[in-house]
């Protein structure tokens, strides 16, 4: 338990006990980096408690994520704050006026899968290794906000990774359980290559957690709800803020994360629909070109639920088409 907030962590500067202080960081001595700021709100409890990062908008697009940050910042105040809350409503400050989808246009990564970054790596690899070393692991918990892309639609669900560490895995256990979704992922998706925030935070000792809520680029408020009042009752269920956390019903967790791709670039016709139970061998689809002439069936590999699908319509070869939760 964090006795006295530091004065900063790395370029945030923090406020005293009992304060709350709101504005703009930048990653000093990198050219590239210095040309953007971040914002961000740190609210500092008046009592010694636990610290913890709330993130969102690694994916520029996925705008849910980034208004829950924003309204938990404004709405959180110090008095009923334990230790230190601190809020990065938005990651991707290259993409998001661009409304990038999936990366950053920089250098076209994605900044959610080249975690732990590198020092004198690309734009996004030296952007990873400074929030990871710099922010990150300076943070007891840490919560990183999510939705379906600008071209995606999902069923809210949560995502963590175990790490063999039987201490630090009951507490990411018990962060995932208090947000209220009906899935959970333990897994990393099948064939997708790793380096995701959360996961490399975990290796790092902090208890981090994903969580998922609302896509297609729309700011329905019941999802972005969802997410504030998820991880309101995260903060009450491990003591950073006070009030008792919501009873709510631990997710279900699936078995793995199975993602499906096009064998072909063409036009995808989905058959299924998010939060949809699919059997082993279903055709969830199909590829046609652009005459309209079948390419391909897209059949589920296991039997489970939709966990989202892509929207649109037109796919590259290798394009993610949708995913599917084991059962």
């Amino acid at each position: 338990m964090a006795r006295v907030p530091p004065a900063a962590i790395g370029p945030l500067r923090l406020p005293s006990p009992g304060q709350r202080v709101a504005g703009r960081f930048t990653f000093g001595g990198d050219r590239g980096l210095e040309k953007y700021e971040w914002p961000y709100i740190a609210i500092a409890g008046p009592r010694p408690g636990p610290s913890v990062l709330v993130t969102a908008g690694i994916h520029a697009a996925e705008y849910t994520g980034v208004e829950a940050a924003i309204r938990l910042g404004r709405d959180l105040t110090p008095p009923t704050v334990r230790g230190l809350v601190v809020i990065l409503p938005l990651l991707n400050r290259p993409g998001f006026y661009e409304r990038s989808v999936y990366v950053n246009p920089e250098d076209g990564e994605n900044l959610n899968r080249i975690f732990p970054g590198r020092a004198d790596g690309s734009w996004g690899e030296r952007f990873a290794h400074r929030l990871l070393d710099e922010v990150v692991v300076r943070f007891e918990h840490a919560i990183d906000l999510h939705a379906g892309d600008l071209v995606e639609d999902l069923v809210p669900f949560v995502i963590y990774r175990e790490t063999g560490d039987g201490v630090l895995d009951m507490r990411i256990t018990r962060m995932a359980n208090a947000y209220g979704a009906t899935w959970a992922v333990a897994s990393a998706p099948a064939g997708e290559r790793p380096g995701s925030l959360y996961a490399a935070a975990a290796q790092r000792g902090v208890a981090a957690i994903l969580a998922e809520s609302g896509g297609r680029g729309l700011l329905v408020e019941e999802d972005v709800v969802r997410h504030v009042r998820g991880v309101t009752n995260v903060l009450r269920t491990i003591g950073a803020l006070e009030g008792e956390p919501e009873r709510v019903a631990p997710p279900q967790v699936v078995k793995s994360f199975e993602w499906l791709r096009s064998p072909s670039e063409g036009i995808f016709h989905v058959r299924v629909r998010v939060d949809q139970r699919v059997r082993a061998g279903e055709i969830v689809g199909e590829m046609v070109d652009l005459v309209g002439e079948p390419l391909a069936t897209i059949a589920a590999p296991v039997s489970g639920v939709v966990l989202f699908v892509v929207t649109s319509p037109a796919m590259k070869k290798d394009g993610l088409l949708l995913a599917i939760g084991a059962l």
